[in-house]
């Protein structure tokens, strides 16, 4: 993305001192940049690569011919792309202007204007008094430390086109193009309305542009978009609306700054502080224990409220308890809160990232999740091995899976290396369905072991309304190939009402009583094709291990 240049210009002290030597030159303080000379500069921008027919061609002036005639150039129109882009953004005084370049000389002649130095906005004329064929106008754009960008039209081989070019080679005199500098033409003034700056505008203003039909209202300097179904609810007097300039209204936030509290505008009790765009509901035990309550409430409009509150985190923000109850620090990575140890705290630079506060009880929900399936992490220590998430468990991509499986095209993301040494270790849920990337057998993770279904145990079991998550190839082998489930898995077979927990690689027959509040759950046993249970020897009948 380009920077922005609207609040940097070059002032050299006099043609003089441009004509001694680049050691003599002399920088004052940068030119001011305004609303009428940004415009002049995005309006120029936007139209590179067009021809003389673009809008059914250029045309500025009252005096001014169009560069189009019959879907062709009609002449050379780098005069009439000056006159078009000034007249676009209200310049005064264009009836002075014609097809000639030499017409913006004059206009600046007449108006007082005409000056050695460039401003943004400006027109740029070269060859001032040289034949007509060779003579030149184009635009300021740009203005960086000693570089000056330059758009213009009939610009290249016939029958031209608007491009943009730099130079530090800008001064009154000098050809960057072959062409010679004779001068810098400032627009004389603006007739177009003059509009109040938005950030002067108090919390709650309705704003739109006059051009667009858009509405926002102003929170702490923001934008936040208004919808149509918000209106009615949230109370918003549409009669009311401030139009500010169009430029202004599209450059404004969309959501406001981090820290910032809110609520729904249409009513409620619930509260939320805005974190990087994100709304984090606010809990009771935090509102006061966190100072919540000594911030102003904004209301916000309803929809923005909803879709902000879905929003996540970004990732590699780090956060903390805003309370302080907790001292732990974390960092966000897809939706889940990932803890940061005291030793990784320095030793990584988390301690240089901006940190965040955040509600305690959302940073505890937050905590335990893993980030979403398909996160590609490693070691924010450094080292050339990649993991993909899958329900909590970090997988191991081989170096021949890495490319072969596009894990390179996903986003990297560094995790904490204590994180990640548990989530490498964890065992991947019962009950996940997974495959690799070239083979269609679909397997159920039960104790660690990938079980191979049949269509019908796919179907006849309920897998295919689970996800269904792609994973390495290498390390699904070596689930497949492990023997038997985990010692403790409890495993049902379709059409059967035993459940059997695996322990010392063979399977026990459970008892209700094993299964209630405080003790095993229903909800763990993994439902598996009959082959694999049948396959495992029966234990001798013991006394079941207390729960």
């Amino acid at each position: 993305m380009p920077k922005n240049l609207k609040a940097t210009a070059i002032r050299v002290a006099s043609a003089s001192a441009l004509a001694a030597t680049a050691a003599t030159m002399v920088f004052v303080s940068p030119a001011s940049a305004s609303a009428l000379t940004d415009g002049i500069a995005a309006t120029a921008r936007t139209e590179n690569g067009n021809g003389a027919c673009a809008h059914g061609g250029y045309v500025g002036g009252p005096n001014q011919n169009s560069s189009c005639y019959n879907g062709q150039r009609d002449h050379a129109w780098c005069a009439d792309f000056a006159g078009w882009v000034w007249a676009r953004n209200g310049v005064t005084g264009l009836s002075t202007l014609n097809d000639l370049a030499d017409s913006f000389y004059d206009y600046g002649v007449k108006y007082g204007t005409l000056s050695n130095t460039p401003h943004v906005g400006d027109a740029v004329v070269y060859n001032h008094g040289g034949g007509y064929s060779d003579d030149h106008v184009a635009i300021v754009t740009g203005i960086s430390g000693n570089t000056v960008t330059i758009t213009g039209g009939n610009q290249g081989g016939y029958p031209g086109h608007v491009s943009t070019n730099s130079t530090t080679n800008w001064q009154v005199g000098s050809s960057p193009w072959g062409q010679r500098i004779s001068g810098y033409i400032s627009p004389a003034g603006s007739n177009a309305p003059s509009y109040p700056n938005p950030a002067s505008l108090a919390d709650g203003t309705l704003v739109k542009s006059p051009n667009d039909p858009a509405v926002k209202v102003m929170i702490k300097g923001a934008g936040v978009p208004v919808a149509g179904s918000d209106v009615t609810p949230d109370k918003y007097d549409l009669s009311k609306i401030v139009l500010i300039d169009e430029s202004a209204f599209r450059s404004l936030a969309s959501a406001p700054p981090s820290g910032t509290v809110v609520h729904d505008q249409a009513g409620g009790a619930e509260r939320y502080v805005i974190i990087d765009g994100a709304a984090l509901k606010i809990g009771a035990d935090d509102w006061a224990a966190a100072g919540y309550n000594q911030r102003p409430d904004m209301g916000v409009p309803t929809a923005w409220l909803k879709t902000a509150a879905q929003r996540q985190v970004t990732t590699g923000l780090v956060v903390m308890d805003q309370t302080g109850k907790d001292p732990a620090r974390y960092v966000m990575v897809e939706g889940a809160a990932l803890h940061i140890t005291e030793p990784e705290w320095n030793a990584y630079k988390y301690n240089e990232m901006t940190l965040m506060g955040v509600p305690g009880e959302w940073l505890k929900a937050a905590a335990a999740k893993a980030p979403a399936n398909g996160t590609v992490v490693m070691d924010q220590a450094g080292g050339p091995a990649r993991y993909v998430v899958v329900n909590g468990t970090a997988i191991h991509i081989s170096g021949a899976e890495w490319t072969a499986n596009g894990y390179n095209q996903r986003p990297e993301m560094g995790v904490p290396t204590n994180w990640l040494t548990t989530a490498t270790a964890k065992q991947l849920a019962n009950g996940t369905v997974v495959k690799k990337a070239d083979d269609p057998t679909i397997y159920v993770m039960a104790g660690g072991k990938a079980v191979s279904l049949t269509w019908s145990d796919f179907t006849g079991l309920g897998y295919d309304k689970r996800p269904l998550e792609t994973i390495p190839g290498e390390w699904l082998g070596t689930a497949v190939a492990k023997a038997v489930p985990a010692d403790g898995t409890m495993l049902l077979a379709q059409g059967d009402a035993t459940v059997w927990q695996v322990t010392g690689g063979k399977k026990r027959a459970m008892t209700a009583d094993e299964f209630g509040p405080g003790k095993l759950s229903f909800n763990d046993v993994v439902s598996v094709p009959a082959a694999l249970i049948t396959g495992l020897p029966t234990a001798t009948p013991t006394t079941p291990p207390a729960v």
